[in-house]
């Protein structure tokens, strides 16, 4: 089963205001993109996979091949 944004995020112990505070956004825009990753700019989407260390194509496009901890 592929990992969603939020198990991920989970996963590595980070909080959606944690995130936001990365990302320097607002915890409800975090929220939105982790409901909805189409919505994350580039420079979210690379942020996001470098906190995650997950790949971009496992985080936004659930990719099971590419369970690796490469980022973009």
């Amino acid at each position: 089963m592929d990992e969603t944004l939020e198990q991920a995020r989970k996963r590595a112990g980070f909080t959606q205001q944690e995130m936001a505070d990365h990302l320097g956004c607002s915890r409800s825009t975090y929220a939105a993109i982790e409901a909805n990753p189409y919505k994350a700019t580039v420079l979210q989407a690379k942020t996001i996979c470098s906190l995650l260390s997950r790949n971009y194509e496992y985080i936004f496009f659930g990719k099971t091949a590419s369970k690796t901890n490469e980022t973009i």
